[in-house]
């Protein structure tokens, strides 16, 4: 099991969390349900509402995150909300 520490940038005002790696997916599903609650208020007042459709995903060596939302349909996409994670 390998749990890492998520801290998320500090204009995004999320607490926070710690979260075991052992399967990715999870993981990721772990820290969009508990980060989206306080990235929803932030993206409707930068009028983007749609933004906290999204997903978190991180790089390869497990360092750093983001969040990302897409549209196929009208051929768009969003990065926000960086995180760094370490291991805990």
């Amino acid at each position: 099991m390998t749990t890492y520490l998520v801290e998320f940038g500090p204009a995004w005002h999320i607490p926070p969390i710690t979260v075991d790696y052992s399967d990715p997916n999870t993981a990721a599903r772990t820290i969009a349900e508990h980060a989206i609650p306080y990235l929803r208020p932030i993206l409707t007042a930068k009028g983007h509402p749609e933004y906290a459709d999204c997903f978190f995903h991180t790089d390869r060596n497990l360092t750093v995150g983001q969040f990302m939302w897409l549209s196929l349909a009208g051929e768009k996409a969003a990065q926000f909300c960086p995180a760094r994670l370490t291991p805990a």
